[in-house]
């Protein structure tokens, strides 16, 4: 299985839970590099900022992307996806649109591995994630659009 794990685009300040423009030109560029990737499945959590970030992505795949919406508190959101992503087949290419605090603890629910956090700041760490069958996993850390 294929997983890109990131957090959300760049967000506007509390309370306002939504994209900056600079959030929205990193989720249509995420969109662009994920299109033909073979990407089927995107999970989210119910803040609209992880929902907007991956909408791009939506509008060019439509059908043939399945965004699934988990929406509990942060300990039950990360083991929810960490077990939703277990079940695809093995050969699945999925996303993972989280937060700061939950998209360390879904790579580490998936893989093992321990990935350094994701400060405040950032929003440009793009996790790619190879998690085979038997239990072995890479994770290759990448950035996209503008750092941060």
């Amino acid at each position: 299985m294929i997983v890109f794990a990131l957090r959300h685009a760049n967000r506007t300040p509390d309370p306002a839970d939504d994209l900056s423009p600079a959030g929205m030109a990193r989720a249509k560029l995420l969109a662009r590099m994920l299109a033909e990737s073979g990407v089927a499945t995107a999970y989210c959590s119910s803040a609209r900022r992880t929902q907007r970030t991956i909408a791009p992505l939506k509008a060019l795949l439509g059908d043939r992307l399945d965004i699934v919406v988990v929406a509990t508190s942060a300990a039950d959101h990360v083991q929810q996806i960490v077990d939703k992503m277990k079940a695809l087949p093995d050969d699945a290419v999925a996303a993972v649109v989280g937060h700061s605090d939950t998209v360390p603890l879904i790579i580490k629910g998936l893989t093992g591995r321990t990935v350094d956090d994701i400060a405040a700041h950032e929003f440009d760490k793009l996790f790619v994630l190879s998690v085979f069958a038997g239990g072995a996993s890479t994770v290759a850390l990448t950035r996209y659009g503008e750092p941060t």
